[in-house]
């Protein structure tokens, strides 16, 4: 069974407190980022959960750069 899509909050990377966003930047970070893992369909333990936290407290272009990293990762899963 397919999971449904994450909701996105934010637009993208660009986005940063005080121009329109509906929820803390941290908080779109993480919600990002599980949309980016479940994506490539990463099932997340409690460690995974702990560093997406972590990850989703730096700064956008930070963050964009891993969201691209586990794309990558997801188009090249694709091509084997």
């Amino acid at each position: 069974m397919d999971t449904p899509p994450r909701p996105t909050l934010l637009p993208g990377p660009g986005v940063h407190p005080g121009e329109g966003a509906v929820a803390s930047v941290p908080h779109a970070h993480r919600v990002r980022l599980y949309g980016a893992l479940d994506a490539v369909r990463v099932p997340l333990d409690v460690s995974d959960v702990q560093a997406v936290f972590r990850l989703a407290e730096l700064d956008c272009l930070t963050v964009q750069t891993v969201i691209d990293w586990i794309s990558a990762a997801r188009r090249l899963g694709e091509r084997e």
